[in-house]
């Protein structure tokens, strides 16, 4: 079993958490300390009291205070609890190197975070306001004009869910490739559920803005939470108890009711087969409950292309390369304090299984996941070139404009000395690069932004 060694801090009047982990993983808690940090004499052990308060099923969770060490080891200063501890079985998959603001850099994103916070304020409202409007809308199509059409069909509800979505900075951009059988190749309403990989908390939001609102599945009790039930229950959310033991079998029955019940035109099921959240370094492989009624799928990737993954994972790897836990209260700070999430969206064409893979879910599966890993290398492969060719001409408009003042510089009779520069200027031009302009790739897919009208 291989180790890993780290420390975790928390400053005094702020809490401590620590996991908890994936069942996989094993932790166990070294020796802890309350104290001033880099004065041994002024730091006592508190090794017993964070031990009695570990649970490996519901990790750590101390408030740093005085008041719980039931001592105070340097009195009238800042003091820290620091957490020893060593852990084995970590997943790569399951450790985001997502670029973290830490330390004073952390400071620079306040500005971001109030201003995310007055942005977010204005897109919740825009997109109530939408949701108002399109339950009315739908209610008014279903009285007077007999039309059987759900809130998620508006194109108001539609407009106002992506406008709070750019609101909240995060930008997608979609591609989608051809069908062979040469349907309309942006219609999601096909097959009866999308398939695609899960890195994100967003990930259903961002799916669910640009796909018009797919069928999602969410944990039980949904619908009865305040506010937030009846929008649930409006738009088609299909609830499963994931506490229950049976939570499997409930969620591979809502997957076979929605295919039995589903016709070509009526919104799909989006599910994300892996069935967790990974950093996004490769798809993890595939449970086999969305391919075990044989039904066609939708494949679709997507990629995180900003600053900040957005990842959610256990771990992460700090600036110095050293293994640190994190969670839902970091995502978040990292969330809001960056301005903007792009990312980018492929959907393929529709994949209808064979008898073999009707037959099989697990083959099924199998075959889906390798066209779709292969379609996520591309779409990365694709986003790394034409970031290492933009900071290519970058560097080489950087060059030449160099050049040109140092040339100007020579030719100036004024360079250096006292002479009156008023009223002149000077105009130079300077030309691209023959090849800046040229992509050492051809895309044989269209753009939705580019499609003919």
């Amino acid at each position: 079993m291989k180790w890993r060694e780290t420390t975790l801090e928390a400053k005094e009047w702020q809490t401590l958490i620590l996991g908890p982990f994936q069942d996989s993983v094993v932790c166990e808690i070294m020796r802890a300390w309350y104290g001033v940090k880099g004065n041994p004499s002024l730091q006592k052990d508190v090794t017993d009291q964070v031990l009695k308060a570990w649970k490996p099923m519901e990790g750590l969770r101390i408030f740093v205070s005085n008041t719980v060490f039931g001592c105070d080891p340097a009195r009238l200063r800042f003091k820290t609890l620091c957490v020893e501890y060593r852990m084995a079985n970590v997943l790569e998959s399951d450790v985001s190197r997502g670029n973290f603001a830490e330390g004073s850099s952390t400071l620079t994103m306040m500005p971001v975070v109030l201003s995310k916070v007055l942005l977010n304020v204005v897109g919740a409202t825009v997109a109530a306001s939408g949701y108002a409007v399109a339950k009315v809308m739908t209610a008014a199509n279903q009285r007077y004009h007999d039309e059987d059409t759900e809130i998620a069909d508006n194109k108001v509800f539609q407009t106002a869910f992506s406008a709070w979505l750019r609101l909240n900075g995060i930008w997608p951009s979609v591609e989608y490739e051809p069908c062979p059988d040469g349907s309309d190749a942006d219609d999601m309403r096909q097959t009866p559920l999308i398939v695609c990989n899960h890195m994100s908390y967003i990930d259903g939001f961002v799916l669910a803005a640009v796909f018009g609102a797919p069928k999602i599945i969410a944990m039980h009790g949904t619908k009865q939470t305040p506010l937030v039930g009846q929008f649930a229950e409006d738009i088609g959310v299909i609830e499963v108890d994931r506490a229950d033991k049976s939570s499997r079998r409930a969620t591979a029955q809502a997957i076979e009711d929605h295919v039995k019940q589903w016709t070509p035109g009526q919104r799909p099921l989006l599910l994300f087969p892996e069935g967790t959240t990974s950093n996004g370094d490769a798809i993890l492989p595939f449970k086999k409950g969305a391919f075990l009624f044989g039904a066609p799928v939708r494949p679709a990737v997507i990629t995180y292309t900003g600053s900040w993954h957005p990842a959610n994972t256990n771990f992460k790897a700090n600036k110095h390369g050293e293994l640190e836990p994190t969670g839902d209260a970091e995502w978040a700070n990292q969330f809001l304090g960056h301005l903007v999430h792009s990312l980018q969206v492929k959907v393929l064409p529709p994949y209808h299984p064979q008898e073999l893979e009707r037959t099989d879910a697990q083959v099924y599966a199998n075959n889906v996941h390798v066209v779709m890993s292969a379609a996520y290398e591309r779409l990365r492969t694709d986003h790394e070139q034409q970031e290492s060719w933009h900071g290519t001409v970058h560097r080489r408009l950087e060059a030449l404009f160099s050049t040109h003042q140092l040339t100007l510089a020579d030719e100036d009779p004024c360079h250096n000395s006292s002479c009156d520069r008023s009223g002149t200027s000077s105009h130079r031009a300077f030309a691209m690069p023959a090849d800046a302009g040229t992509s050492n790739h051809r895309r044989r897919t269209r753009r939705t932004n580019s499609k003919s009208q």
